[in-house]
């Protein structure tokens, strides 16, 4: 019998995260599913680890190399031949119950496409945040840098078909693939809510988000800056909420960065007055000038 869900997990030297990932599966109240590991030749001791599950026939391992997490994500596809399609990066999870409110949900055969909540755990001691999902308008893709919409990736879930008439994720993409590919899907498909808490997302400091923040931006503005013309506003509104936005998430990059990597701050800080130059005269900057300033004081005493 073919698994009801196929769950992809690319892999790649995250051998100290992968176990928990693979344990969040086999823990699931819902037992009907694949899950296809991706794993590009890594050299960290994953190799032990996936040993250690080889022998359940719900795991299907692929140890090759490959050309990124686009490329093998797309293998993830190829192999798969469940009626529910996802994947889940090895550092995320999944809770023991959200396979089987999925199942429940995708009863109704209209539903196509399914998102849910995120808990997103930091590694930085703050509390785990329950991340609220959010996307109403197709459209609000192109503004990239707003806020408008909250899919969180491992929290999105489609079925086969939908896979089969979208096609594959772009491989030349790296950082934004997966809103890409969202962004052709909702122009076939709904994306129903459902209201519950369906993945766990670990805010960890070397994952590529976070590291690759700015190339984040950047690969957004690539893949959507050409469909800024369906936007009914003017350019000229667009260009200044986009720069508004953009000063605005600089600076918070620049207050997070100050104390670990000053060069970093600095960085992101002309960024921010690049997009906002009267960014320069908010308390909020003034502030963050004040940190540098003791910083430099606190370095040569």
């Amino acid at each position: 019998m073919k698994p009801f869900f196929s769950i992809i997990t690319p892999s790649f030297n995250q051998g100290k995260y992968l176990s928990a990932c693979i344990d969040s599966i086999k823990s699931q109240t819902e037992s009907s599913y694949e899950h296809i590991i991706i794993d590009n030749c890594s050299t960290d001791g994953t190799e032990k680890i996936l040993a250690d599950y080889a022998h359940d026939p719900r795991v299907r391992l692929l140890v090759e190399s490959d050309h990124g997490q686009s490329d093998a994500i797309n293998k993830g596809f190829r192999m798969a031949r469940g009626e529910v399609i996802c994947w889940l990066n090895s550092d995320d999870a999944y809770f023991p119950e959200t396979f089987e409110k999925l199942q429940h949900a995708f009863q109704n055969p209209t539903t196509q496409v399914i998102f849910g909540d995120a808990l997103q755990v930091s590694y930085n001691g703050e509390p785990p945040l329950r991340a609220g999902a959010q996307f109403h308008d197709r459209r609000d893709f192109i503004r990239w840098w707003s806020g408008r919409i909250r899919l969180h990736q491992p929290a999105v879930f489609f079925r086969r078909a939908v896979r089969e008439r979208i096609g594959f994720l772009k491989e030349d993409l790296h950082y934004a693939m997966d809103y890409e590919y969202w962004w052709r899907m909702a122009e076939f498909y709904h994306f129903h809510y459902l209201g519950e808490k369906l993945a766990i997302q670990h805010r960890q400091p070397d994952s590529k988000t976070i590291q690759a923040w700015y190339s984040v931006l950047k690969e957004r503005e690539k893949i959507f800056s050409p469909f800024y013309p369906l936007l009914e506003e003017k350019k000229s509104i667009l260009d200044h909420e986009r720069s508004r936005s953009l000063a605005h998430h600089f600076l918070i990059q620049a207050y997070a960065a100050v104390k670990k990597d000053r060069h970093q701050s600095w960085f992101y800080f002309r960024k921010a007055l690049r997009h906002a130059p009267l960014l320069f005269l908010k308390p909020s900057a003034f502030g963050l000038i004040r940190q540098y300033f003791f910083y430099d004081r606190n370095s040569s005493q």
